[in-house]
């Protein structure tokens, strides 16, 4: 029986989960072979599009009890270009768009191997940790290179998907494998911000359906008994204005920056550091601090360690 929860989502979603595993859109690649080194395990989730004001504005139940139970901002910051391929390779290689060199956003028929840097799944996989990605667009798999990622889930070019079918994608994936390292991306509030416009209603209501993808996943950490040895993470890759966002484009560069676990300070906000700047670049560098995997030298971003009450360095590296 599952234990009852704070988390309120539906209860539909359970029955989706098992619609969902014979779904077209979930390819598994090689089990690992190696044991954890730990286990820990990080989840990440990127709400793509996901202005921090458009947020606030949200009920968001699930979001607000993490910012309670953790650290946050929601004055971090995107990647210069604020779009969503090359933002999210940043989150999770570390560095700038300048450094991995993937400046497209479409869904262009590329090899992962084309992606010259490390991804967290690459150092963490090698480390001996399991590691798996559901998304909500298929170009992020160009950072599933062949041999890293034990289990990929993504929709079949131009089929839509939402938040809530990711999130029981991601649950179904924890169920049966347990992963140290989980990405999970919702696409909705971009998709309602390029068809409608960012700040309005109709994006204001899917921030609380990300909102309750984000409280799936958080309920089935709970009753696996993995949310006392996660860092949890809940980012996003960029904002928007009007239809649009981008380099040029107002209010694309902040984003959310949630981050909960083991040892992280409760209900406190980063930006009462006052040399402390986070930025998309630091998921990686945090992520991996937390498992115990060394951050390469040349990465832009660094770990956040004042969620954990510790002096962060005031020479930050540039980042975007």
């Amino acid at each position: 029986m599952i234990a009852r929860t704070a988390v309120r989502f539906p209860s539909f979603v359970f029955i989706l989960v098992l619609f969902l595993a014979t779904s077209p859109i979930f390819g598994q690649q090689a089990a690992p072979r190696n044991a954890a080194p730990s286990d820990k395990h990080v989840v990440i989730i990127s709400i793509d599009g996901m202005r921090p004001d458009v947020l606030l504005r949200a009920k968001a139940p699930n979001i607000r009890e993490l910012t309670q139970r953790g650290s946050f901002t929601f004055w971090a910051e995107s990647t210069d270009v604020a779009i969503t391929l090359p933002t999210h390779v940043s989150m999770l290689t570390g560095v700038s768009p300048t450094k991995h060199k993937v400046l497209w956003n479409d869904d262009r028929e590329v090899e992962p191997s084309m992606l010259a840097v490390p991804t967290i799944f690459d150092l963490t996989k090698k480390a001996g940790y399991s590691n798996a990605m559901v998304v909500g667009k298929r170009k992020l798999t160009i950072m599933a290179k062949p041999g890293m990622v034990d289990w990929v889930s993504a929709p079949e070019k131009k089929v839509k998907t939402d938040a809530l079918k990711v999130a029981a994608l991601a649950v179904q994936v924890l169920r049966q494998h347990r992963p140290s390292v989980l990405f999970v991306h919702f696409p909705d509030p971009d998709a309602v911000g390029h068809a409608i416009g960012w700040g309005t209603s109709d994006q204001v209501a899917v921030a609380d359906r990300a909102d309750q993808g984000v409280g799936i996943i958080a309920a089935a950490l709970r009753e696996l008994h993995l949310q006392e040895k996660t860092l949890f993470i809940v980012t996003a890759d960029h904002g928007g204005s009007g239809r649009s966002h981008g380099a040029k484009v107002p209010f694309s560069h902040y984003i959310p920056w949630i981050a909960v676990g083991p040892g992280v300070r409760e209900n406190y906000d980063l930006t009462l550091e006052p040399k402390l700047s986070v930025h998309v670049v630091d998921v990686f560098a945090t992520a991996l601090n937390f498992l115990g995997v060394a951050v390469p030298a040349d990465a832009d971003g660094q770990p956040v360690l004042a969620i954990y009450g510790k002096a962060q360095n005031a020479e930050l590296k540039p980042k975007r």
